[in-house]
């Protein structure tokens, strides 16, 4: 049988997908990797700089893969790091690529020290079809440190038993 949960995530320095694949592992739930076309810097201030501008200009930065039988997914994790206080460019891409009519969506991030609150009201906003339930936000590097944070709040929003 199919799974009907996704985990689909953008990471440029690893974190994130580190916290999907920890959601992945107690899920069984498919990973899927949201990735651009557009080059994203490794130092993190000229990286900051092209995502501010992002922000500025409200750009889509282009999908490289798509999910495939969306359809088919109940709900949708969906993870990133957290830049410019919010979630970079490439997620709204991914939010408007496909339809999250009737389809639960948690949104889960890192980031240093700026909370989720913002990526939450942006995703309400963009996706008001679908079921938005609340995310989580894990320091950067505490995915690690994080497991039973994880498994509290994949069970509080009812994924896991």
């Amino acid at each position: 049988m199919a799974s009907n949960i996704l985990i689909a995530y953008f990471s440029h320095w690893g974190h994130s997908k580190q916290f999907a694949e920890a959601i992945q592992k107690l899920t069984g739930g498919d990973l899927f990797q949201i990735e651009t076309s557009r080059a994203y810097p490794e130092e993190h201030d000229p990286c900051s700089i092209q995502a501010h501008q992002e922000q500025l200009i409200d750009d889509r930065p282009p999908l490289v893969s798509h999910v495939q039988n969306m359809d088919q997914y109940k709900t949708i994790l969906v993870g990133h790091p957290i830049w410019w206080y919010r979630e970079p460019m490439v997620i709204r891409s991914f939010w408007e690529a496909y339809d999250f009519t009737e389809k639960t969506v948690i949104p889960f991030c890192t980031s240093g020290d700026v909370g989720i609150e913002n990526t939450q009201k942006d995703l309400k906003m963009m996706l008001p079809q679908a079921q938005v339930k609340p995310g989580l936000r894990l320091a950067t590097h505490a995915v690690d440190t994080s497991g039973s944070e994880i498994s509290n709040w994949l069970r509080n929003n009812a994924v896991i038993k």
